[in-house]
C-alpha cells in the first residue's frame, strides 16, 4: 500500500523509486555472488582433483565472492555436449579429453598421437613448452573457448572382454574408442576396429556385446568398474590421454579483471599439483584393478618395439592431407624432443 506521502507527492514517489532502482543496480558488483559451473565425464580421477582444487582456492581468495559448483560423472552431459556448453556459455568451464575437441578443431587429433611421447610426465612437459603453447593452444578462440590449462591422466590402454596378450590377440576385435583418427588408425594396423562412443555408452555396449573391449586409461577403468563386463587389461602404452580444461571465452572475458585473474592463477597452480596427482593414482588404480578381480597383461619387449613401430607413423600418414594439422604436429613434435630428458 501507498503512504500517503507518495500519493500525495507523485513527484517524490518517482524519485524515490529511482533512488532505489540505482541503488539495486549497483549491488550485483559489490555483494552478488558469482556461481561457476564446472562439468566433467569421469569420476574419482584426475579431472575430480583439478576442479575440487580450483573450487577450494577460489573460494577462499574470493572471500565467497565466488561460488564453483563441480558436476563430474557426466551430469551435464557428456563430453560433446559439455564442449558445446562451453561454445554457447551454458556452461562455465569444462573438462574434456583431447579427441572430443576434435569437433572444434581438426588439430585436436594431434595430441594423440602414437609413438612421440615416453609417457604421462614427458607428454605433460610437451604440452607446456612455451613454443607449443603460443602456436597451438589459442586454436579455440574463435569457437568462443579458450583453454586455461591441459594436464596429461593416463596412458592409452585397453579393457577387453577376452585376454589380450600379444599383437595378434587384436585381429577382428572392436574397440571403444574416443573418436580421433588417430585411434581408428592405431587399431586398424593391428587389425582391430575402433568404434566412437562416449565414455558413458561403453559398459552397455560391452554388457550387449556389441564391442569386444574398450581403449581409455586405467583411471577411466577402475571407478567406472569395466571389470564387471571387461576384466582383462593389456598396457601397450602408445600414446596418452590429456584433458584440456576450457572456459567459455566470452564468459571468462565478460568477468571483473579481479576474478578473472584469480580464476587463471588458480587453475595454473591445480594443473601443476594435478601431476603428480594422476602419477600417484595412475599406480594406485593399478592396485585397485587387481584387486577388483581384473588382470593385467603387458606386451612382450620385442612386440612393444612392433607396435611402436607400427604406429609411429600415423600422424605422418593421417595429416599429410590437412596442412594446419601437419604444422601442428611438426610443432608438437619439435617440442617433444626439446622435452625429453637426456
Amino acid at each position: 500500500m501507498k503512504s500517503s506521502l507518495t500519493r500525495t507527492h507523485p513527484k517524490l514517489a518517482a524519485a524515490a523509486s529511482a533512488v532505489a532502482l540505482a541503488f539495486a543496480l549497483a549491488m550485483p558488483a559489490a555483494a552478488q555472488q558469482i556461481t561457476i559451473k564446472e562439468g566433467h565425464a569421469t569420476i574419482k580421477s584426475g579431472q575430480d582433483h583439478w576442479a575440487f582444487t580450483m573450487k577450494e582456492s577460489i573460494e577462499k581468495r574470493t572471500g565467497g565472492k565466488v561460488a564453483i559448483n563441480v558436476f563430474p560423472g557426466g551430469q551435464l552431459g557428456q563430453q560433446t555436449q559439455l564442449v558445446q556448453g562451453a561454445q554457447l556459455g551454458t556452461i562455465e568451464l569444462v573438462q574434456v579429453a583431447t579427441e572430443f575437441m576434435t569437433v572444434i578443431d581438426p588439430r585436436f587429433d594431434i595430441f594423440s598421437s602414437s609413438g612421440v611421447f615416453d609417457g604421462v610426465e614427458h607428454a605433460d612437459r610437451t604440452f607446456h613448452d612455451p613454443v607449443f603453447q603460443k602456436e597451438v593452444l589459442s586454436i579455440t578462440e574463435q569457437k568462443n573457448i579458450k583453454i586455461i590449462g591441459i594436464t596429461c591422466e593416463s596412458l592409452s590402454e585397453y579393457s577387453s572382454r577376452e585376454p589380450i596378450r600379444t599383437l595378434a590377440d587384436f585381429q577382428g576385435k572392436k574397440f571403444r574408442v574416443l573418436g580421433s583418427k588417430m585411434e581408428i588408425e592405431i587399431l586398424r594396423r593391428v587389425g582391430a576396429t575402433g568404434v566412437p562412443m562416449q565414455l558413458g555408452e561403453a559398459l552397455p555396449a560391452l554388457q550387449q556385446r556389441a564391442i569386444d573391449g574398450a581403449r581409455a586409461g586405467i583411471v577411466v577403468f577402475v571407478p567406472f568398474k569395466f571389470t564387471s563386463v571387461a576384466p582383462n587389461l593389456i598396457r601397450t602404452a602408445e600414446s596418452i590421454i590429456c584433458v584440456p580444461k576450457l572456459a567459455s571465452k566470452r564468459w571468462l572475458e565478460g568477468l571483473p579483471g579481479e576474478i578473472r585473474n584469480v580464476i587463471l592463477e588458480e587453475s595454473a597452480k591445480a594443473e601443476k599439483s594435478n601431476v603428480a596427482f594422476n602419477m600417484d593414482l595412475m599406480g594406485k588404480s593399478y592396485d585397485a584393478w587387481k584387486a577388483q578381480g581384473g588382470t593385467i597383461n603387458d606386451l612382450s619387449a620385442a612386440e612393444k618395439v612392433e607396435f611402436r613401430k607400427r604406429v609411429s607413423t600415423v600422424g605422418d600418414e593421417i595429416f599429410k592431407g590437412a596442412p594446419d594439422v601437419m604444422k601442428a604436429y611438426l610443432v608438437l613434435k619439435a617440442a617433444a624432443e626439446r622435452a625429453r630428458k637426456p
